[in-house]
C-alpha cells in the first residue's frame, strides 16, 4: 500500500478543486478594481483612472459584495504601496453566494509591493566615525532597520560575526564567568539578577538607558535567547546587574531562574556600541536614529527604510460564527514590518503578536503565490478559529520570528473549559520557507500547536535559528504525575509529507528539526503522520555547548506517543537522527523504513517528489534540481 492510500489528501485535493472550478466558471463575469501607486484615490478605480491606495480599493471592493455575481478582483500594478496602517480584513470583506474577493499583484507574483517602512531619503547628517544620523518622529519606537532591503542590527558588542553556514546565528558571544543561582523574591515580583563577565569581554562602555542585555539563561541551556534591561555595570567586580521583572518570560518561578557560568550573551541597543556597519541606535528619548551604513554613499541615496508597522495585514472575523471567508491574497510582496521584544508565546500564544498576514476567525481564505520578506515579526500567523484556509506556491524568508504558525491553544474565559473555537482542516503546500529566527531565538519554520487535520506537503524548510516543524497538543506539564489531559485542544490527525528540511537549529541546542512536545500520554489518541521527508546538515553555531541538535525530538516523558513516521530518511545530524525523552516516546513511535532503523531501503524515498512542485513560482526561484541528501 502506497503512501497516499493511508493518508487523507485526496479529500482535501477534491474540496480545493470544486473551489477552483467554481471560480473559473464565473470569471467572467469579474467585476476588477485597479489600484497604482500613481494612481488617485478620487479616480473611478478602473484600469485608465486606478485608486492610490489599497484603502481606497478596499472601500471599493466592500461595495461590491453585496449581491455578487462574479469575483470581485482588486488588481495591483507593479511597484510599493507603503502602508501607514494595518490593512484590516473583516466578514464585510468576504466573498458570496460562491465567489470570491481576490487582491491580486496584476503583474505576477511580488511585483506589487506592500510595505510596512517609510523611506528614510531625506534629513540625514553626519555624526561621527561613518556614522549618520537623522530625526523621527516622537514616540515612535522600532527594533529592526533596513537597508536595501537587508536587516540591519541594534548596535552591539561584540560585533555581530557572519560563520559560513550559520546565517540566522546572532553570535559572535561572550560567555559569563559566573552568575546568580536563585533570585529572592521582592514585593512579589522578581528583582535584579546578575552575572560576571570574564576580564578580556569588558564592555567599551558601562552606562546607557536603553542598552540590553541577550543571554541564553541557564549556563549551557542553549534553548532561548532573552532581553533584559540592564540596570548598572561595575567594571571592578565585573558584573552586570539586569532586571528580570521585566523579562519576556512574564512571571517566571524565582527559585529556577539561575543564569550560573559558561551562559552566552552580547549587550545591544546603546549608542557607544555603534561601531559596525549594518548597526543602528535608536534613541527613544531624543527620537534620533544613529545608523552606520553597509553600503558607501549618503544614506538619502541607498534605500534606508524605518517599519512603522507591526502588522500589515489582519484578516479577523467578528467571532466564530462570522467569519472572514472566501478571501484570497495572490501574488502580493508583504514586506518589512517592526518588532518588538518579546516571544511570541508571551503575546498570549499569537493573539497579542503581529505578522505580515495574520488572521483569525476564517474559514476559506487563500494566500497564494506571496511573498512575504523582512517581517519584524512573523509571516502568517492562523490564530484562534481558522477552518480549510489555504496557504499555497509562497516563498517566506527572512522572519524576525516564526514562518508560519497554527495556533489554537487558548482556555475560555473561565479558564478552565476548552475554547469553543476550532482549528482544523487547514492546507500549507508547495512553499519555501528560509532564515527564520533572525531576531528571537525560540522560533520555527512552522509550528502547529493545539490544531487538528491540517496538512503541510510538498515544502522546503531551512536555515531556521531552531526548530524546522514544532508541535504541541494538550498534555499537562512536562514532569506532571499521573498523565492527564488539560482542557486546551488537542492537536491530532495533522499528516505532515514530501518535506525537504535542511540547515536547522543553527544558534540553539538541545532540539530537533521535528519536534513535538505534550502531544499525547499512554492510551491517547493524539497522533500525526510524517512522512516521505528528508532531514539533513542539522548543525548548531560553533559556540553552542547545549545538546548538539537532532534530526527528530520526541520531547517530554511519555508525551509525545505513537507518533507516525514512514519513508522518513535523516543524514548528517551532529546529534541523533531520532532522540526520545525517556524511551517510551520513541519506543511507541510506529515506524515503517526510517534511516534509524536497520531495515530502512532509500529506493522507497520518493526523491523526485520531495520539496516544492515543478509549478513553485519561477519568480522566487522555482524548484531546485533534485539531489539525494547523502
Amino acid at each position: 500500500m502506497k503512501w497516499h492510500e493511508r493518508s487523507n489528501w485526496r479529500a482535501w485535493l477534491v474540496v480545493f478543486a470544486a473551489q477552483s472550478l467554481l471560480s473559473s466558471a464565473c470569471s467572467g463575469s469579474e467585476h476588477k478594481l485597479y489600484v497604482s501607486p500613481t494612481g488617485d484615490d478620487q479616480a473611478a478605480g478602473t484600469q485608465r483612472a486606478p485608486f492610490r491606495t489599497l484603502y481606497r480599493a478596499q472601500e471599493a471592493a466592500r461595495a461590491l459584495t453585496k449581491d455578487m455575481r462574479g469575483d470581485v478582483v482588486v488588481n495591483l500594478a507593479p511597484g510599493k504601496y507603503r502602508l501607514s496602517r494595518t490593512l484590516e480584513f473583516t466578514e464585510a470583506d468576504s466573498g458570496k453566494n460562491g465567489f470570491h474577493v481576490i487582491y491580486r499583484s496584476a503583474a505576477g507574483p511580488g511585483k506589487a509591493r506592500l510595505l510596512g517602512s517609510v523611506h528614510l531619503n531625506k534629513g540625514w547628517q553626519p555624526y561621527r566615525d561613518g556614522i549618520w544620523k537623522i530625526s523621527t518622529p516622537s514616540g515612535l519606537r522600532f527594533h529592526t532597520l533596513y537597508e536595501k532591503g537587508q536587516r540591519a542590527w541594534k548596535a552591539r558588542f561584540p560585533n555581530h560575526e557572519y560563520v559560513a553556514g550559520f546565517p540566522t546565528a546572532r553570535g559572535r558571544y561572550l560567555r559569563t564567568e559566573d552568575g546568580c543561582r536563585a533570585l529572592v523574591p521582592g514585593g512579589g515580583k522578581l528583582g535584579d539578577a546578575w552575572l560576571v563577565y570574564r576580564a578580556e569581554d569588558a564592555p567599551p562602555v558601562t552606562q546607557g538607558p536603553q542598552m540590553r542585555l541577550a543571554i541564553f539563561d541557564c549556563g549551557k541551556c542553549d534553548w532561548m535567547r532573552c532581553i533584559y534591561r540592564i540596570r548598572e555595570i561595575d567594571p571592578q567586580t565585573r558584573r552586570l546587574v539586569f532586571m528580570v521583572d521585566e523579562s519576556p518570560y512574564g512571571q517566571l518561578a524565582n527559585e529556577k531562574f539561575r543564569v550560573l557560568g559558561n551562559a552566552r550573551f552580547f549587550l545591544e541597543d546603546e549608542l557607544g556600541l555603534l561601531d559596525a556597519p549594518g548597526e543602528f541606535f535608536h534613541d527613544e528619548k531624543s527620537n534620533v536614529l544613529y545608523y552606520k551604513p553597509r553600503h558607501p554613499g549618503r544614506p538619502d541615496s541607498l534605500n534606508i527604510t524605518m517599519p512603522v508597522v507591526d502588522t500589515l495585514v489582519r484578516v479577523q472575523g467578528a467571532n466564530r460564527e462570522a467569519c472572514v471567508s472566501h478571501l484570497r491574497f495572490e501574488g502580493l510582496s508583504l514586506e518589512e514590518t517592526n518588532d518588538f521584544p518579546r516571544t511570541w508565546w508571551n503575546c498570549d500564544y499569537g493573539r497579542k503578536d503581529a505578522a505580515l498576514i495574520w488572521l483569525s476567525n476564517c474559514y476559506g481564505v487563500e494566500i497564494l503565490k506571496c511573498r512575504l520578506i523582512n517581517s519584524g515579526r512573523s509571516g502568517i500567523m492562523f490564530i484562534g478559529h481558522n477552518i480549510e484556509n489555504r496557504v499555497e506556491g509562497c516563498l517566506i524568508e527572512h522572519m524576525g520570528v516564526n514562518g508560519i504558525t497554527l495556533c489554537n491553544r487558548f482556555l475560555a474565559d473561565d479558564g478552565k473549559s476548552a475554547t469553543p473555537d476550532i482549528s482544523r482542516g487547514n492546507r500549507v503546500h508547495n512553499c519555501r520557507i528560509h532564515d527564520i529566527g533572525e531576531i528571537h531565538c525560540y522560533a520555527s519554520c512552522i509550528n502547529v500547536f493545539n490544531t487538528s487535520d491540517n496538512q503541510i506537503s510538498h515544502c522546503e524548510l531551512f536555515n531556521s535559528v531552531r526548530y524546522a516543524l514544532t508541535l504541541r497538543g494538550n498534555t499537562n506539564a512536562q514532569f506532571v504525575q499521573p498523565h492527564v489531559f488539560n482542557n486546551l485542544p488537542k492537536c491530532r490527525g495533522n499528516v505532515f509529507h514530501h518535506l525537504d528540511i535542511h540547515h536547522c537549529g543553527q544558534d540553539s541546542g538541545d532540539m530537533g528539526a521535528v519536534h513535538a512536545a505534550n502531544l499525547n500520554i499512554p492510551g491517547g489518541d493524539a497522533v500525526n503522520t510524517f512522512e516521505q521527508i528528508v532531514v539533513a546538515d542539522m548543525q548548531s553555531y560553533p559556540s553552542m555547548i547545549d545538546l548538539p541538535p537532532d534530526g527528530i525530538f520526541l520531547d517530554w516523558p511519555s508525551k509525545s506517543m505513537q507518533q507516525v513516521f514512514r519513508n522518513f530518511q535523516i543524514v548528517r545530524v551532529a546529534g541523533k537522527q531520532l532522540r526520545s525523552h525517556k524511551p517510551e516516546n520513541g519506543d511507541s513511535a510506529v515506524t515503517e523504513n526510517v534511516s534509524w532503523k536497520p531495515d530502512f531501503r532509500e529506493d522507497r524515498m520518493d526523491h523526485a517528489n520531495i520539496g516544492v512542485t515543478a509549478d513553485f513560482p519561477a519568480a522566487y526561484g522555482g524548484r531546485p534540481v533534485r539531489k539525494k541528501k547523502h
